[in-house]
């Protein structure tokens, strides 16, 4: 019952990948860069407000049972996707997207709570490996699921459809899911408000800094930002009930993994988020009218692989070594983000195939790995509010990367254009001279978008590499348990 909201809810992190430009064109009236880079921030603000609300949610759900705070996710879910369906413009859409993400984020950080709490360690690598599995299948069908519900109802009816799958899933939760039993301390709310203006006024300082401008707008917001969370800080330093316990981070194992999900959150949106662009602006053969479900049928080769990976990976974890699979892991997904890098205009599909489904499996690899880690470190009762923490540090790094990655490409490629305008007929020109002109500039066009696209797989490589340092760090300082208790940091 658990896998299934979390599938819903890993769902719409990607469902709408795909339909950004059809987005695009119905809201602001046609198709362009400025409007993509707008378009970025429904992606951002719901990778925002999955972050900023999974240490509160972890922690209620901590104190007031994990059933009872996975049913209220989801209707939070809920509200915000019917308000999605309705919404008149692409400001307001954004603003619903993080509505819809406080409930989304929830979900996963409560199901690694439950299996920590209710598996033995035997079994806990497994069954990670089935949860991050449903979590990976969610962004292995949403591009799909989007793009077919795009073609052929409009991209309104993705937001809309979930109404009804949330309330089967709250009915089946009540039914076959025992509530669990409650803490006795308090939420602390005033970080929890303090941590939320932080991370939105931060992302909202990176994602529109290159259209306000960073010395009006990016700087100050950023200015407020940092006040904030060293007033987040001074917050849960002085709380009798922290927010985040942070001598969590004494431990070795749980610091890593922290590290290994945000460098992982930076690759994976990177390719999750520029692979159906890619296909949509670089000239892709008879792709001049590449539609939603085109780009969905590429992506699907990255994210296929994901789940399968997953399960690997915890399988890996119980009977090798979960160390092992996590560096392997970030090893091959390195691997397959450089070969894309080289990806020309004319890439060819079995090409395409391989470095994609090459990247998937590394990225699914590493997820069972990184999860197990960090639960084997942490108390029972603090598993909820810590596995929320580490899922917060890979969606801070999907938002961190999304935002700096897009904000740098759109300045690159629109730089580098703004050198070679479109040329303009001239008078006494032959019409074949200026098609001619025309193709050029053109050809140059494509040539500067391959190498935007180049730079940001790259990065994304990079990250993944970089992220074998802490993968090399993971389960060290975690004491080996032979009974079913957890009785590690926080």
């Amino acid at each position: 019952m658990l896998c299934t909201g979390i599938f819903l809810a890993a769902l719409d992190q990607t469902v709408v990948v795909t339909v950004l430009p059809q987005i695009v064109s119905d809201l602001q009236n046609g198709f362009s860069s400025a409007g993509v880079e707008r378009a970025g921030w429904i992606v951002t603000a719901y990778l925002t407000g999955y972050t900023i609300m999974l240490p509160l949610m972890g922690r209620v759900a901590d104190l007031h049972g994990h059933r009872r705070t996975y049913n209220l996710a989801m209707a939070i879910f809920a509200l915000g996707s019917l308000m999605c369906a309705f919404t008149p413009n692409l400001f307001f859409l954004v603003g619903f997207r993080a509505i819809q993400a406080v409930g989304g984020g929830a979900v996963l950080p409560i199901a690694l709570a439950v299996v920590g709490r209710n598996f033995p360690p035997g079994k806990r690598a497994f069954a990670l490996g089935i949860i991050g599995a449903a979590a990976e299948a969610g962004g292995v069908l949403g591009p799909l699921y989007g793009s077919v519900i795009g073609q052929y109802l409009g991209w309104r009816a993705i937001f809309y459809l979930n109404i009804p799958l949330v309330l089967i899933i709250i009915w089946l939760m009540r039914r076959h899911v025992a509530e669990s039993e409650r803490g006795g301390s308090r939420v602390d709310w005033r970080s929890g408000i303090l941590l939320a203006l932080a991370l939105g006024l931060a992302t909202t300082a990176v994602s529109g800094a290159r259209e306000a401008g960073w010395l009006l707008f990016g700087a100050p917001l950023l200015a407020l930002s940092l006040a904030f969370l060293a007033a987040f800080f001074i917050s849960v330093l002085r709380s009798q009930h922290p927010l985040i316990d942070f001598s969590m981070f004494l431990n070795r194992s749980f610091s890593a993994a922290n590290a290994a999900h945000f460098l992982l959150g930076v690759a994976l949106i990177t390719a999750l988020a520029q692979v159906p662009v890619f296909a949509y602006s670089a000239g892709w053969p008879a792709t001049a009218d590449v539609s939603p479900l085109r780009g969905g049928l590429l992506l699907i080769r990255l994210t296929l692989l994901i789940p399968a990976g997953a399960v690997l990976g915890g399988l890996l974890s119980a009977r090798v070594s979960g160390r092992l699979a996590a560096v392997a892991g970030f090893c091959l997904s390195a691997f397959g983000l450089w070969r894309l890098s080289m990806w020309q205009a004319n890439v060819g599909d079995l090409r395409q195939t391989f470095d994609l489904m090459t990247s998937g499996m590394g990225f699914g690899l590493v997820i069972a790995p990184i999860s197990l880690a960090a639960v084997e470190a942490l108390r029972k009762e603090r598993l909820a509010s810590g596995t929320s923490v580490l899922t917060a540090s890979r969606i801070t790094g999907m938002a961190v990367g999304l935002a700096a990655l897009n904000s740098w490409g759109i300045t690159d490629f629109e730089s580098t254009m703004s050198r070679f305008p479109a040329p303009l007929p001239q008078i006494g020109e032959s019409f074949s001279t200026y098609l001619g002109q025309i193709s050029t500039w053109e050809q140059r066009n494509i040539i500067t978008i391959l190498g935007v696209f180049r730079d940001f797989f790259l990065v994304a490589a990079a990250a993944c590499l970089l992220a074998i340092i802490p993968a090399m760090l993971l389960f060290e300082g975690n004491r080996r348990k032979t009974s079913g208790d957890n009785n590690g940091a926080g």
